[in-house]
């Protein structure tokens, strides 16, 4: 499954910036909630949805949400599934017809935790695009959505994982506390829960090494959303080691992660960097320049690594090259297209 991120908060769960989130508020008995609930471990309770969010078919998701709510303009599933597909879109529009379509769900349907969680998430999103004012003056919203979903369905994983997300990126003032996270992974209803959850925890401490130690406790085989989780805060602290320096011990992790999703970018990326940053450049060339073929490379800042990999086996003017075309995309983060134009000016480009 691609890496939403999980645009999660992406779509089940990923800074402030990504996430849609909520907060505490009270509901339907949770027994009851929980007995006609989704699968802990799926986004969707709805079989057909589930298997195309599973297989990243996104517009025939939205098509699928648009045709059902023609017919049930307040099915949860379908709301649902309008939001995780604005989200995947990234159109303001989109979110905006999801917030509304979430809303009136939630004013006949108070008790459907799917319809809440598409009001937390997707309002997050919305709401930090346009400027933390907007953000802090919704967090509150964003917070009570998010709690009151994972409230109805305690045993629902997505809406778990996005609450205790919401805890750990929003800043104190707006409703975030790391303790309560905690308290979320301790109440969490299965050990597989919780310890992904403690992956993260460790995570937002910088604790990386304990996070991949949290994570390699978990069985080979998990629901899907608890394996997409696991699997991103995997990455993420294998990268974060690598910037700390530690890229022989994020190797292992980088090296079963390709082996378990060879049609994605950020693995196969992740792994180049570990053995450049351990000196093997024509090792991390060669995995860089297979990343760009594989899904998601487009949001990987592969021209700056290929270039500084050609830099450094002396191949100057293709390095040259690399840089050029990266820093004309424009695209990536700030300091690496700084670094980018540094290094051309240093190679005479």
């Amino acid at each position: 499954m691609a890496q939403r991120q999980q645009g999660r908060w992406a779509v089940a769960g990923g800074g402030w910036a990504l996430v849609g989130v909520l907060a505490m508020a009270g509901g339907a008995a949770p027994a009851m909630a929980q007995g006609s609930g989704t699968p802990p471990g799926q986004m969707f309770k709805d079989a057909a949805f589930q298997q195309l969010y599973l297989e990243d078919r996104t517009a025939e998701l939205l098509r699928a949400a648009q045709l059902r709510l023609q017919a049930q303009p307040d099915d949860p599933q379908a709301v649902l599934a309008l939001g995780i597909a604005a989200l995947q879109g990234n159109e303001a529009a989109a979110r905006q017809q999801a917030l509304q379509r979430a809303e009136a769900c939630i004013d006949k349907q108070p008790a459907a935790a799917a319809c809440h969680y598409t009001l937390g998430t997707v309002l997050g999103v919305q709401a930090m695009s346009e400027g933390m004012f907007k953000a802090a003056r919704s967090a509150g919203t964003v917070r009570t959505a998010l709690a009151q979903a994972q409230e109805l369905e305690p045993a629902w994983y997505p809406a778990r994982s996005a609450l205790a997300e919401f805890y750990l990126l929003a800043p104190g003032v707006m409703g975030g506390s790391t303790a309560k996270a905690e308290a979320l992974a301790r109440a969490a209803p299965s050990p597989e829960q919780a310890r992904v959850l403690e992956a993260r925890i460790h995570m937002k401490d910088r604790k990386f090494e304990a996070a991949l130690q949290a994570l390699a406790a978990l069985p080979a085989a998990l629901p899907p959303s608890l394996q997409e989780d696991a699997r991103q805060w995997a990455l993420q602290s294998a990268l974060g080691l690598i910037n700390a320096g530690k890229s022989a011990v994020a190797q292992p992790t980088l090296e079963r992660l390709v082996r378990e999703q060879p049609a994605e970018a950020g693995p196969t990326y992740a792994l180049g960097r570990a053995l450049a940053e351990q000196g093997g450049h024509e090792q991390g060339l060669k995995l860089y320049e297979q990343s760009a073929r594989l899904k998601g490379a487009e949001r990987l800042p592969l021209g700056w690594r290929i270039g500084i990999a050609q830099q450094a086996l002396g191949r100057v003017e293709e390095a040259k090259a690399s840089f050029q075309r990266f820093v004309a995309a424009g695209k990536g983060q700030k300091s690496a297209l700084e670094d980018a134009r540094k290094r051309l000016d240093a190679l005479g480009g």
